[in-house]
């Protein structure tokens, strides 16, 4: 993927840092080939203590800041309104990474409801760290995170998202 911004970023999409090596709350824009012609847009964030990041992990900022640049996958510091990205690589409790806001991603974590078909709109799930799904048509009561672009993986407990974040 190539950068469209033309700035030099010190760290890769996937690492993860116990000091920032990026300035906190930066967007990266880069060209993705894969989705014919499309970007992917991306947001250098901190996780909070007690969340670890995986790649597909739907994320929330923390309510009791308001920098937006502290992320959580834990409901009780954060409210569901409230999305800020998913996970593209890991980030260690505490530490400093990438995760994106707009563009696909091929395997967003579902709560294995396995309900999730190609076009519904993407919300934060009623558990930790999951999506679930509101029907195509249907208006849905939570922030939308994207758009289901093929049925969920029933196997992988995943589902392929087109990603509409506003950083």
């Amino acid at each position: 993927m190539s950068n469209p911004q033309g700035l030099t970023f010190k760290t890769q999409l996937t690492d993860s840092n116990t000091v920032a090596q990026e300035e906190l709350g930066i967007i990266r824009t880069e060209n993705d080939s894969a989705t014919d012609g499309g970007y992917k847009v991306y947001k250098y964030v901190q996780a909070a203590a007690d969340t670890t990041v995986a790649n597909g992990t739907p994320l929330l900022y923390v309510t009791a800041t308001t920098n937006r640049t502290i992320v959580t996958l834990d409901l009780t510091d954060a409210n569901t309104n409230n999305v800020a990205g998913v996970g593209v690589g890991a980030i260690a409790a505490s530490s400093y990474g990438w995760i994106q806001l707009k563009g696909y991603h091929s395997a967003v974590i579902t709560n294995a409801d396995d309900d999730i078909s190609a076009n519904d709109a993407i919300i934060y799930g009623a558990a930790d760290g999951v999506v679930d799904s509101v029907a195509a048509g249907t208006a849905p009561t939570n922030a939308i995170l994207g758009f289901a672009v093929a049925d969920d993986v029933n196997a992988d407990d995943t589902v392929a998202t087109l990603l509409t974040i506003s950083a």
